[in-house]
């Protein structure tokens, strides 16, 4: 059977609960909350994955990686740190201003996006495009909406509110992606 034709799974896990927040610290690690909800995204995952081989990615940002080690210590693998996967970026932006100017976006269109953050979304899509392993990729809020508002055609930059340590599932299967399962959500939403 052609590499192409088989279905491979992609696991979308965002991080857990950050030690700050985004305007506070532009790379913070996990809080104990965000370990302890890491740490319970092991026996789900560990039984996803029972006698599949699989690659693991992580966006570069502390807390993305942190996510992924009580998984590592339980199935002993390698991760990839993968740029592609990072926040959504915000050049010029100073961390003091990050989380109005986050909330903006929230409230934007994929249209009104700058070409700073349309680069970032392509670089999302064709990343993923090019997998050809089961993969988990332990990411962030934007970057798991980027990926399941391209997939369901969405204008909005957000259209669903993913909790920490949510696990998003989709599918590739001869070159298209589509979405098998949104994570789970958020109780409330972030002011």
């Amino acid at each position: 059977m052609n590499e192409n034709n088989n279905k491979v799974n992609i696991y979308l896990i965002r991080h857990g609960e950050a030690g700050k927040s985004w305007d506070e610290d532009p790379d913070p690690g996990l809080s104990k909350k965000g370990i302890m909800q890491s740490e319970k995204i092991v026996s789900y995952l560990s039984e996803e994955l029972k006698d599949k081989s699989f690659d693991v990615i992580s966006s570069p940002l502390l807390r993305a990686q942190q996510t992924a080690i009580p998984l590592q210590k339980a199935l002993n693998f390698e991760i990839s740190i993968n740029n592609s996967f990072a926040e959504i970026p915000s050049p010029g932006i100073k961390l003091s201003e990050r989380k109005l100017w986050l909330k903006n976006i929230f409230d934007s269109k994929i249209i009104d996006l700058e070409s700073t953050q349309v680069k970032w979304r392509e670089e999302i899509i064709k990343s993923l495009i090019n997998l050809k392993r089961h993969t988990l990729i332990f990411s962030h809020f934007m970057v798991i909406n980027c990926v399941a508002g391209w997939i369901q055609q969405q204008e909005k930059v957000v259209n669903f509110y993913p909790a920490n340590c949510s696990i998003t599932k989709i599918q590739k299967k001869e070159g298209e992606l589509r979405l098998i399962k949104l994570g789970d959500e958020l109780n409330t939403i972030v002011q």
